[in-house]
C-alpha cells in the first residue's frame, strides 16, 4: 500500500507540472483523489481520506503565503511609482512621450489590478486550505496541531507570571465497548454528538480540541478555575442525562475531566500532564465526574 501511495503521488504532482499548478493542497488533493480512483483502488481505502502529509502540507502553505507576500509588495511598489511617473509627466514637453508613458502606466496598472485579483483569491484558497490542517475532520472541533499552535502562542506570557488559564481533559467512559457494541461508526456517531454538547455549554472565546481517539481538551482562556469548574459540571451533568439515539438504539454516555490551572513557567507538557494527572483520578475512581489539581 505504501509503495501505491509513493506511485499515485508521484503522478499526481507530474499532473500538476503538466498543467503548471504549485502543489498547493487543494490541487494536490483533487489530482491525487483523480489519479486513485483510475488505478482503481477504492476498495481497499478512502482516497478521499488521502492528502498530504500534514507537516508538507503546513511547509507548501507558507512558502505559498511567503510568495504572496513578495508579490503583493511588488505590485505595491510598482504602482506607487506608477502612479509617481503619471504625477509628474506634465513637467515632460514631448506630447508623443507623455502618450507613451501615460498609455504604459495604464496598461500596467490594469495588469498590477488582476494580478491582485488573483493575489486575493489565491490568499482565500490559502486560508482555507490552513484551517483545514488544523481542524479534526471527523468532529469539526480543533485537532491536536491546533492545541499546540494556540496554547504554545499563550503560554509566551506566562513564563513570569500566572495566567488566567485554565485546560481540562475530558475522557469518554468505557467508549471502547461502546465500539465493541454498536461498531465504529455508531462510536464516531457519539463523539460528533459529545462534541456538539460540549461546544454548546462552553463561551465562544473557549476552545475544544480533539487531543486523541476519545480524549478532548478544553481551553479556558481568560477564565477562573472556578468558572471552569462551572463549566465542566454542567457538561457532565447534560451528557450523563442525554440518551443518543443511533437508528433503533438509545446509547448511554458520560465522561470523565481532570482540570488545571497555569502556573508560572508552566510549558504545554507541563500543563497538560497535570490535567492528565487529575483525570487519570477520575478514572481509577468513581468515573463519570471531575478532579482538579
Amino acid at each position: 500500500m505504501e509503495e501505491l501511495v509513493k506511485e499515485i503521488s508521484k503522478e499526481t504532482l507530474k499532473s500538476l507540472e503538466k498543467s503548471g499548478k504549485l502543489p498547493f493542497p487543494l490541487y494536490y488533493k483533487e489530482v491525487f483523489n483523480k489519479i486513485s480512483y483510475d488505478k482503481k483502488i477504492i476498495d481497499n481505502f478512502n482516497p478521499k481520506l488521502l492528502c498530504l502529509n500534514p507537516s508538507i502540507s503546513e511547509r507548501i502553505l507558507m512558502e505559498v503565503e511567503d510568495s504572496i507576500d513578495v508579490v503583493s509588495q511588488t505590485t505595491k511598489e510598482i504602482k506607487n511609482d506608477s502612479k509617481e511617473i503619471i504625477e509628474e509627466i506634465d513637467d515632460i514637453e514631448s506630447d508623443e512621450l507623455k502618450a507613451l508613458i501615460l498609455d504604459f502606466s495604464v496598461n500596467l496598472m490594469s495588469k498590477i489590478n488582476k494580478m491582485e485579483e488573483k493575489i486575493n483569491s489565491l490568499q482565500a484558497e490559502l486560508d482555507k486550505a490552513y484551517k483545514e490542517l488544523l481542524i479534526d475532520p471527523l468532529t469539526k472541533v480543533y485537532n491536536r496541531k491546533a492545541l499546540e499552535k494556540d496554547l504554545n502562542e499563550i503560554l509566551k506570557n506566562g513564563k513570569e507570571r500566572d495566567l488566567d488559564l485554565v485546560i481540562a481533559i475530558i475522557d469518554l467512559d468505557d467508549f471502547k465497548l461502546i465500539n465493541d457494541q454498536f461498531g465504529h461508526i455508531v462510536g464516531d456517531y457519539v463523539l460528533i454528538k459529545i462534541c456538539e454538547i460540549v461546544k454548546s455549554l462552553i463561551r465562544k472565546t473557549d476552545k475544544l480540541y480533539r487531543y486523541g481517539g476519545d480524549e478532548f481538551i478544553i481551553v479556558f482562556n481568560r477564565s477562573t478555575i472556578l468558572n471552569a469548574q462551572r463549566s465542566i459540571e454542567r457538561i457532565i451533568d447534560k451528557i450523563s442525562k442525554t440518551r443518543l439515539k443511533y437508528k433503533e438504539n438509545l446509547i448511554e454516555v458520560s465522561v470523565s475531566a481532570g482540570l488545571t490551572s497555569h502556573k508560572k513557567g508552566d510549558t504545554l507538557e507541563s500543563l497538560i500532564k497535570r490535567a492528565d494527572e487529575a483525570l487519570y483520578k477520575v478514572k481509577n475512581s468513581t468515573k463519570n465526574g471531575y478532579n482538579i489539581i
